[in-house]
């Protein structure tokens, strides 16, 4: 696969997307014999992803809902509603994941790489996260680098705990095999993904399928319209993501007001989540260090100096 495949699938009118999708969820329930399931979120993308393998696949496909205690309670009240749903929950909190790892900001790419550079004892690993590898893959954005000398960290962690370790757990338990209503457009890590497997992974430690990956943000609203299908009341408060209501993955990008809809909406949550700590830095502390635009960015904290 291909970038330049992908912006022509993504072209594709969303009769063709649909058949598309069906296609690609039929064949994966094939390759693993019928034993997969609807990993669903409460978000647009999954009750869409959901949708179509309900309406054109299989009605009988179970959903399987990870509540992680962090997200909205729209979301969980709405995704409550769905038919053949299993709830799963992690097993470790967000306080601990935070204070043992770090706080999950800027993405998960760069966290990861941040993390890794600061606490590797391999000069190799630590030269690629300081200038690049092959091609310059693998490289801390100049901008990001900074947060190697924070005294506090960063890191990915938090989605593996509450998200992928409870699902693994659940295959094992199970057999089952999920089908994620992620879109390849949506990060770089997840271009790579479609273009080294496709819309089914089946080569990989994880055995799965993405049947929306060529699709777009504006597809899944169609396909909303389209159908008159039901989504969480979330996104008419005027928020564009679901998931983990603290998460920092994104939050510089310019006009991003995830914090100041949190504190106006759910203040004790937004405090409760402001006071986690690394290192006897608090999350909100680490977000005035990186320059994030939040409401209380504004307040300084003479003891640490920012």
């Amino acid at each position: 696969m291909t970038y330049e495949e992908l912006k022509q699938r993504q072209n594709w009118t969303l009769e063709q997307k649909i058949d598309h999708a069906v296609v690609v969820v039929s064949s994966f329930m094939d390759k693993v014999n019928g034993n997969l399931y609807a990993s669903v979120s409460g978000g647009k993308d999954s009750g869409v992803m959901f949708d179509i393998i309900r309406r054109f696949v299989n009605k009988d496909v179970p959903a399987v809902f990870c509540n992680t205690g962090n997200e909205y309670s729209e979301v969980v009240k709405f995704v409550r509603n769905t038919e053949n749903l299993t709830v799963i929950r992690p097993n470790m909190n967000i306080r601990q994941i935070i204070e043992k790892y770090g706080f999950p900001l800027i993405s998960k790419e760069q966290s990861r790489y941040i993390n890794q550079a600061k606490h590797t004892k391999s000069q190799k690993l630590l030269n690629t996260r300081l200038y690049g590898g092959k091609k310059g893959i693998g490289k801390i954005s100049e901008r990001w680098k900074y947060l190697i000398q924070a005294p506090f960290d960063v890191s990915e962690k938090c989605c593996d705990f509450l998200k992928k370790k409870p699902f693994e757990k659940f295959h094992k338990q199970t057999g089952l095999y999920p089908v994620i209503g992620t879109m390849a457009g949506e990060s770089r890590l997840r271009l790579q993904k479609w273009m080294k497997h496709g819309c089914n992974s089946l080569e990989t430690n994880l055995i799965a399928s993405y049947p929306l990956s060529i699709w777009t943000e504006n597809d899944v609203w169609a396909y909303i319209r389209k159908f008159n299908l039901p989504y969480s009341p979330i996104y008419d408060m005027g928020i564009k993501r679901t998931g983990c209501v603290f998460c920092g993955f994104g939050c510089y990008l310019k006009n991003d007001r995830r914090f100041y809809f949190l504190k106006e909406t759910k203040p004790k949550i937004y405090e409760y989540f402001m006071s986690l700590e690394n290192n006897g830095v608090s999350y909100k502390e680490a977000l005035r260090y990186c320059g994030i635009d939040f409401p209380d960015s504004m307040y300084r904290q003479l003891t640490l100096g920012f």
